[in-house]
């Protein structure tokens, strides 16, 4: 069957050129901000993904909404050029599934990008012609390499979530609150700082509250004067300046220092997986 399937889009090169053509139309569409071709090359029960959609998109107005953004950009800025590679086409009867890799080279201001990816598209032959009823497009393992490994900026929302992340860590620390830090440090934890040889592990560290919320001493002043961020992917790394007082028996302490900390976001959670703390002044 895999042959015969072969053999016939080998015979149908003019349909193979016919549905090149129509994906090709599409990505220029993008180009010259031409909305009317963009609807007109998709069925109307259209469904598919497209990179970052959560769930399957349903129908040609599905489709014409999550690409909206387009009517908003004039053109030379966003999508400016693409290339087709590895393309192919296989067809059963007046359905076909192209498959391939494209590059979409985009302007956004004064920055260019370059996006790698991976499209499977269903086409179905009716009298009018070749239209597209499905699609998913996915982002290349070489793009997610190269996002994954590319600093971003995060958003106010991500920023506070990681800073929300960072405080409960340090308050349940302090608070020998071992089934909540449990929950925001994983078992790969390693802090440096403490410990035999200046290491810790997660055991380790959950002792360490322990002991600290056995000892009868509290946390009274928790303050981070100064953050600044790098985040990679699902990585971020706080580079921070913090001050506490921690009051026993009567008495206070102020401890002053700086941290490195690093989060990763796991399960739509921020987990710190790493930190080294570096104290430069006890009272």
């Amino acid at each position: 069957m895999a042959l015969a399937l072969a053999l016939a889009a080998d015979d149908r090169a003019a349909d193979v050129a016919a549905i090149r053509a129509h994906i090709e139309s599409i990505f220029q569409a993008f180009i010259d901000k031409d909305v009317r071709a963009l609807e007109a090359t998709h069925g109307t029960e259209w469904r598919g993904f497209m990179p970052g959609s959560p769930e399957p998109i349903r129908g040609r107005d599905g489709y014409m909404t999550v690409t909206s953004f387009v009517a908003t950009q004039p053109k030379g800025q966003g999508s400016v050029a693409y290339r087709i590679s590895n393309f192919d086409v296989v067809f059963y009867g007046e359905t076909a599934v192209a498959s391939f890799v494209a590059e979409t080279d985009a302007a956004f201001g004064a920055e260019k990008t370059t996006q790698k990816l991976t499209l499977m598209d269903v086409y179905h032959k009716e009298p009018t012609g070749w239209i597209q009823v499905a699609s998913s497009t996915t982002s290349h393992p070489d793009d997610v390499d190269r996002q994954m490994s590319q600093l971003r900026a995060l958003s106010t929302e991500e920023r506070a979530a990681v800073l929300a992340a960072r405080e409960a860590v340090w308050r349940t620390w302090y608070a020998g609150d071992i089934a909540a830090l449990e929950r925001l440090v994983p078992p790969e934890l390693i802090a440096v700082g403490f410990g035999p040889g200046g290491f810790s592990t997660r055991e380790l560290v959950l002792a360490g509250a322990r002991d600290f919320a056995a000892s009868g001493a509290k946390l009274t002043r928790l303050v981070f004067p100064r953050t600044e961020f790098q985040a990679y992917g699902a990585t971020v790394i706080l580079y921070t300046s913090y001050e506490t007082d921690v009051t026993r028996e009567g008495r206070t302490r102020t401890e002053r220092g700086l941290a490195t900390e690093v989060f990763v976001q796991q399960g739509g959670q921020w987990r710190n997986t790493a930190w080294q703390l570096s104290p430069t002044s006890n009272q």
